[in-house]
C-alpha cells in the first residue's frame, strides 16, 4: 500500500489530512480499507473485541513511533470502523495531547463529537472529522446522490461503504448543496441534530419533542419501519419562522427510533448568504 507517514506530516487539518491519504492511496471501491491503512501507517496492531467501559483506545507515546488502536465491536462492525479511522486521526495528527500516558481512549460521547471548545473536545472533534473524511469521500459518495435529497442514498451508502447510517446521513447534511438538517429521535423525542452550514436555526433541543403537527410526528406514532416521502412541513414548529419553504422525510426504525431529514428553501435574500447572521448553531 502507497502510505509513508512523512508524506503526511505537517498537515494539522483533519479533512485534508485524510484527503492526502485518498491521494496517495488512489481511487478506491467500495468501503475503504481502513485496517490496512491504519498498519500501513505504523500501526502495529488493529484489535477488534467487546470491551467495557470506551469506545476506542490508541496505544502509543508521546512521539507516535508507533501505535496499536482497540476497537469496541459491541455495537457492530460499522461502528468499529469508524473508530479505527478515529483513532487513527488521533495518531496521525501530531498536535493532539495524549490523554493519558499511555495514549489515547475515547468514549461513547467522544464518538459523536462535533463542537470545538477545550483541548480535549477540539482533539475529538477533529478525530471524527478525520474519520468520516477518510471512510466517506466526496468520490466514493456522489455516485449514489439522487438528483434531490433522498435518506434512501444514506442507506444505499451505509451498505457500499460499510459506514453507519447516521454518519452517512451526517455526511450528506454536511457535503450536499442544498440546506439541510437531520434530526435523530427515540420514541418521538429529539436526542440530537446536525445541520448543514446554510440550514437555518432549528427551534429544537435535547429532550423536545418532535412537533406534534409534522409527518415525522405521524410516521414516528404509526411506527411502521421504512422510509416516507418528502412533504412539504410547517417551518415554523421546526425552525421558529414561517418566511421558508420547508420538507421533511423520515425513515423509521425498530425499537422507537427514527431519523428525519429536513430541506429548506431559503428567501432570496438569504440565499447568497445574506441573512446568516440569523442562524444561531444548534447543540453538537
Amino acid at each position: 500500500m502507497p502510505l509513508n507517514r512523512i508524506d503526511l506530516s505537517d498537515i494539522n487539518h483533519p479533512a485534508l489530512l485524510a484527503r492526502m491519504v485518498h491521494k496517495l492511496l488512489g481511487k478506491q471501491e467500495g468501503s475503504v480499507p481502513v485496517e490496512d491503512i491504519a498498519k500501513a501507517l505504523d500501526i502495529s496492531e488493529v484489535r477488534l473485541d467487546r470491551f467495557d467501559g470506551f469506545e476506542g483506545m490508541l496505544l502509543t507515546d508521546t512521539v507516535r513511533s508507533t501505535g496499536c488502536i482497540l476497537a469496541n465491536i459491541s455495537k457492530g462492525h460499522r461502528r468499529a470502523r469508524f473508530t479505527v479511522a478515529h483513532e487513527l486521526g488521533h495518531f496521525l495528527m501530531e498536535r493532539h495531547q495524549l490523554s493519558a500516558t499511555t495514549g489515547f481512549t475515547c468514549s461513547t460521547r467522544d464518538m459523536r463529537e462535533s463542537r470545538e471548545g477545550r483541548q480535549h473536545l477540539r482533539q475529538e472533534t477533529q478525530a471524527n472529522q478525520f474519520a468520516i473524511e477518510l471512510l466517506a469521500p466526496d468520490y466514493l459518495m456522489e455516485p449514489f446522490y439522487s438528483h434531490d435529497p433522498d435518506l434512501r442514498d444514506a442507506q444505499h451508502l451505509m451498505n457500499s461503504l460499510d459506514v453507519s447510517l447516521e454518519a452517512c446521513v451526517r455526511r450528506m447534511v454536511e457535503r450536499r448543496d442544498e440546506p439541510l438538517a437531520a434530526v435523530w429521535s427515540h420514541n418521538g423525542t429529539v436526542r440530537y441534530f446536525a445541520k448543514g452550514a446554510d440550514f437555518p436555526f432549528l427551534n429544537l433541543s435535547r429532550g423536545d419533542r418532535i412537533p406534534q403537527t409534522s409527518a415525522a410526528h405521524r410516521a414516528i406514532t404509526n411506527a411502521s419501519p421504512g422510509f416516507t416521502q418528502f412533504v412539504e412541513a410547517d417551518p415554523h414548529p421546526w425552525t421558529g419562522r414561517s418566511n421558508l419553504e420547508l420538507y421533511e422525510q423520515t425513515r423509521v426504525a425498530n425499537k422507537g427510533h427514527a431519523v428525519t431529514l429536513l430541506w429548506a428553501e431559503l428567501p432570496e435574500d438569504e440565499e447568497d448568504g445574506g441573512l446568516k447572521e440569523l442562524g444561531i448553531p444548534g447543540f453538537r
